[in-house]
């Protein structure tokens, strides 16, 4: 007999109702690839308010309209911070969406010449530096 035998099966289950002031005529959740991002199940929610505020801001599909939406496709994309969602019906729209923002994608601002120059005088500090420790432990092997 295993000790989950003797644990509690008590299940703690919440409901909360919300009003959408337009129709929803399709639903999906996202997925990544490994599916490490998007998993803020404390920090990510919010006061409840039964009406779910239109925001433009958040509508992936921005200022097209797609007709007829029947059926919401996701998948992970090769990024494990963005998933590719699909809505298909009369019309057909595809979308990358970032759930947890793109924490694994270079900014256009990042300075790459920096970087190539940061591990290029490492890599010739090294070089520089081996062979003087090694003069140095085999002065301390003979002198101690």
């Amino acid at each position: 007999m295993t000790s989950c035998a003797n644990a509690s099966t008590s299940v703690l289950t919440f409901q909360d109702s919300f009003i959408f002031p337009h129709a929803i005529t399709a639903l999906a959740h996202t997925n990544t690839k490994y599916g490490i991002s998007g998993k803020e199940l404390i920090e990510g929610l919010f006061q409840y308010d039964p009406m779910i505020y239109d925001d433009p801001k958040r509508v992936i599909s921005h200022t097209y309209d797609v007709a007829g939406v029947r059926q919401v496709a996701t998948a992970p994309a090769l990024l494990e911070s963005t998933s590719l969602v699909f809505a298909f019906g009369l019309d057909m729209f595809l979308s990358r969406v970032a759930p947890s923002g793109t924490s694994d994608v270079l900014s256009q601002s990042f300075n790459k010449a920096q970087l190539v120059l940061t591990i290029t005088g490492l890599a010739i500090a090294i070089v520089v530096t081996r062979p003087m420790v090694q003069r140095k432990r085999l002065r301390e092997k003979w002198y101690h």
